[in-house]
């Protein structure tokens, strides 16, 4: 069980890991290029796409048994990515107000599906019975690891080296795949790791009672 906890961690952490950096340097090309606007949303869009494919790829490692179809997992994991990080970028790109009342309000039903969109994408690829708790516990583990991202603003400013916000930012993003592929590893087993109940119950021998 240990040995399918660490496969699961490590395959999910480097999966998050590349995807998030990959996702960093397309944000980093659309800060150096002085890509605003729509471009700037689209291209967050392609690298959240990419995160999500790496995420999903990795987390398709880790598991054992119960797997989905590769092809609808990945590309249902990188179209809700996509969607997490333009949810993301709205309020930036659009310039949106957030001292009024509605623009908080919004913010706050976008940060729901933001955090649900790609435990809930996940769950219907997976579509069956006793799997909903993938959702909860993959909202949270996100609620949890995201918080990462913030870490770098303290240390930078506009007249900061983009290498050194990029570098930052990798680390960040390191520090919440590894935060969230130990967080889902439970419930990862409980899904996608092969039953042992009877191998164990044969290598027991008979019951004394019985």
């Amino acid at each position: 069980m240990r040995h399918d906890r660490r496969r699961w961690i490590l395959a999910v952490s480097v999966g998050e890991g590349v995807g998030f950096a990959l996702a960093t340097s397309l944000a980093v090309l659309a800060l150096v290029a002085g890509i605003d606007g729509p471009g700037r949303l689209a291209l967050a869009m392609v690298g959240g796409a990419l995160e999500g494919a790496a995420l999903a790829s990795g987390q398709y490692l880790g598991m054992r048994a119960g797997r989905p179809v590769a092809w609808r997992w990945i590309g249902a994991t990188a179209l809700a990515a996509a969607l997490a990080w333009a949810l993301g970028m709205m309020p930036s790109t659009l310039g949106v107000d957030l001292g009024e009342p509605v623009a908080l309000i919004a913010l706050g039903v976008g940060g729901i599906v933001l955090l649900g969109s790609i435990p809930v994408a996940q769950w219907l690829v997976l579509a069956r019975p006793g799997t909903f708790r993938w959702v909860p516990v993959n909202a949270g583990a996100w609620l949890v690891a995201i918080l990462w991202t913030f870490a770098p603003s303290p240390f930078i400013d506009e007249q900061s080296p983009v290498v050194v916000v990029a570098a930052l930012y990798v680390v960040a993003g390191v520090l919440m795949a590894v935060t969230f592929a130990s967080l889902t590893a439970g419930v990862a087993g409980s899904l996608f790791v092969p039953d042992t109940t009877h191998r164990v119950g044969r290598r027991a021998g008979p019951d004394p009672a019985g």
